[in-house]
């Protein structure tokens, strides 16, 4: 008899526990989709506003540098760069031109969102399909804000492409 009573219980308690979750994600999901934006430019339109965004990173090595077109290298961490105090960054920024699509990708983050993953790495994956063929690289939240505010990737394809993603 007393089991029957405990039963209403776990079930309330486990449907407000699958409630609860399904408002977190969704609330995340929410979050993420109203942080990005996607604009049509024309690519002179794309390259002016790219020069505007790198114009207060002259003279700065990126964290991050990703090999040129054809070149088998592979990228290059700057470890070197790593020298602030964590706390330091609040907000990662990364934006995308697709020239041949007319389009500018804008995605900004909080960094919270990158703690979040504790010391688990970050991976940066192209697919296939992009002009950035299949570069793996594993860098911790961890490093990226021990490089404090600044520029993280600044690269460019010869077909006009442009990625640039820094933290502040």
């Amino acid at each position: 008899m007393a089991r029957r009573k405990w039963i209403p219980i776990v079930i309330g308690i486990v449907i407000l526990v699958v409630v609860v979750g399904i408002g977190l994600i969704g609330g995340l999901v929410w979050m993420v989709t109203r942080q990005v934006s996607v604009q049509e430019v024309s690519a002179q339109t794309g390259e002016q506003e790219f020069e505007k965004l790198r114009a207060p990173f002259a003279g700065q090595k990126p964290f991050i540098e990703l090999p040129a077109d054809g070149d088998e290298a592979g990228a290059v961490v700057h470890r070197e760069l790593a020298k602030h105090a964590p706390g330091t960054v609040s907000t990662i920024h990364l934006r995308v031109l697709v020239p041949s699509d007319g389009k500018l990708v804008k995605l900004d983050l909080p960094f919270w969102m990158l703690r979040l993953m504790g010391s688990k790495p970050v991976q940066f994956r192209s697919s296939e399909h992009s002009g950035f063929r299949g570069i793996t690289l594993k860098v911790t939240a961890e490093e990226v804000e021990r490089r404090g505010p600044g520029l993280i990737i600044d690269h460019g394809m010869k077909d006009g492409e442009r990625l640039l993603i820094w933290t502040e």
